[in-house]
């Protein structure tokens, strides 16, 4: 593992920056392969990191004179640097930066663009990244990545190769892990310490939980955020925290269309987590399906009850031909056994990852599992049917992780996770190209607020421009259990980026 991407201390695979988000209206981005330098996905803009010091300087020689900055009174900035026989003089105050180019002899200027936003003071702007490097940090549930045969050395691959390949215009990535315990506690102490690293800005991992807390954090202390599927509840005014992937009401909504779509009509029972992050989902799922469907059972329980019998009894009782079980993957796995136990075999309705499959073996079948996710079904090395569309993505997966982490295996539990991991990083990289060689915070919230495209081939649409420009992600995907090539349970997509209907 290069140490410009370090990843250290055990861990579960994150769903970062979900970005998962985009780069040129439906088009892929770029990604580093093995053998192709980073810079030709940036237009070459990778070359020459040390010779742009400035906003709105293009690279020069490495040897041409340094940069002059002077801090005015009034706290403007003032960049002054000459490349390539021009002189280029860079002004910053109020959040707003200007450049201006003059010519030898002729007294002739042009302006840069500047960034539009003014979230981040001056002295805010470029915390977290220099000509040559980038600082990221996550806050994660690394708690469970045993669970998950995962370590926080398996995060970094696809950072590992961008660097290796020049960095973001020549910008070295370095991404670390600060573990939430999946408490929102513990997962405000994790952000803190990402904070006290310098960062450009913080991700948020898999946890309803954790993510409000974080957020209303995030706006104390002026953080830029992205973060993964939380609760629009409490998100009014807030101006620092992203999320690129569907709210937890859009993914109730979600498990309410593929009801409807598959089982319209059967009585339903609900198997819930007991909690105010989770509540809003269920109530998203009732008010979509309406009188379409009949609830006939629900019960809340804690996380890690670990004995289910008598919410088992209450769906098999109430007569429930589809049990929804609104739960993390760690806990659905042993609902379902022990509704198995029962002999009772209704349609099953929960999130779908790896994990439970592999651990259900052939009680993930008869009736095969339904599942709705913010992210698509990975199987290795399966390129065909429902994969075909993002094999590319799959193929570039496999092949750097066979140069960067040979000793991980793919086909296990943990492969859906970390491609998830690496698509989410492989949207994040697009948008830091799009930011361009002079990014800084402001003109980063420049591109999530405007973006509206397709970050790569294994990703849903993005669509910041709406609203408060702080929500970009609609889409989700329905998956059912199957055998994979090597005959073992897996998920594979049914229907791909499904919005609302």
């Amino acid at each position: 593992m290069p140490t410009s991407a370090p990843a250290r201390k055990g861990g579960l695979a994150l769903l970062a920056a979900l970005t998962l988000s985009a780069v040129a209206a439906c088009s892929s981005a770029p990604a580093p392969a093995a053998l192709d330098q980073a810079d030709k996905a940036a237009g070459g803009a990778a070359a020459a990191p040390s010779a742009a010091a400035v906003p709105g300087v293009p690279p020069g020689a490495a040897s041409a004179p340094p940069a002059i900055t002077k801090i005015l009174k009034d706290g403007t900035q003032v960049t002054t640097v000459v490349r390539g026989g021009k002189t280029y003089t860079t002004t910053t105050k109020n959040g707003r930066t200007v450049t201006t180019v003059a010519k030898p002899g002729s007294g002739s200027t042009t302006t840069a663009a500047a960034a539009r936003s003014t979230l981040f003071k001056p002295s805010e702007d470029r915390i977290g990244i220099t000509p040559d490097s980038l600082t990221l940090c996550a806050h994660a549930a690394l708690t469970y990545g045993a669970a998950f045969n995962t370590s926080v050395d398996d995060l970094n691959v696809f950072w590992s190769a961008v660097n290796d390949n020049g960095g973001i215009y020549g910008r070295k990535v370095t991404v670390t892990y600060e573990n939430d315990d999946y408490k929102p506690t513990t997962a405000v102490t994790a952000a803190r310490a990402c904070a006290a690293k310098g960062i450009f800005l913080l991700l948020g991992g898999i946890g309803f939980d954790q993510i409000p807390a974080v957020r209303n954090w995030a706006e104390e202390n002026r953080m830029l955020y992205i973060h993964h599927t939380a609760t629009e509840k409490g998100t009014a005014g807030q101006r620092f925290s992203f999320a690129p992937l569907p709210s937890v009401e859009r993914t109730g909504e979600a498990f309410g269309q593929l009801y409807l779509s598959k089982y319209a009509g059967k009585k339903i029972g609900i198997i819930k987590r007991d909690g105010e992050n989770w509540e809003p989902g269920v109530v998203a799922f009732k008010k979509y399906v309406g009188d379409r469907g009949k609830v006939v059972a629900e019960t809340a329980v804690p996380q890690n009850k670990g004995n289910y019998t008598d919410d088992v009894l209450a769906m098999k009782n109430a007569g429930a031909e589809v049990v929804w079980i609104w739960e993390n993957a760690l806990d659905a796995a042993p609902i379902v056994k022990q509704i198995r136990a029962q002999q009772y075999n209704p349609h099953m309705m929960l999130f779908p990852f790896n994990l439970t499959a592999q651990t259900l073996k052939d009680d993930a079948f008869n009736p095969p599992l339904d599942g709705v996710a913010m992210f698509p079904a990975y199987s290795y090395q399966d390129y065909s049917g429902p994969f075909a569309s993002y094999a590319d993505d799959m193929k570039l997966f496999e092949a750097q992780y066979k140069k960067y982490r040979p000793s991980v295996d793919l086909s296990g539990v943990s492969g859906d996770l970390l491609f998830l991991n690496w698509q989410a990083q492989k949207s994040l990289y697009a948008q830091f190209l799009d930011c361009g060689q002079d990014c800084t915070r402001n003109r980063f919230v420049d591109v999530l607020e405007s973006y509206k495209k397709r970050p790569t081939s294994s990703a849903c649409p993005l669509d910041f421009t709406g609203g408060a420009h702080r929500a970009g992600g609609e889409d989700l995907d329905f998956m059912e259990i199957y055998r994979d090539p090597r005959g073992n349970p897996g998920w594979r997509n049914t229907k791909m980026c499904v919005g609302r209907s």
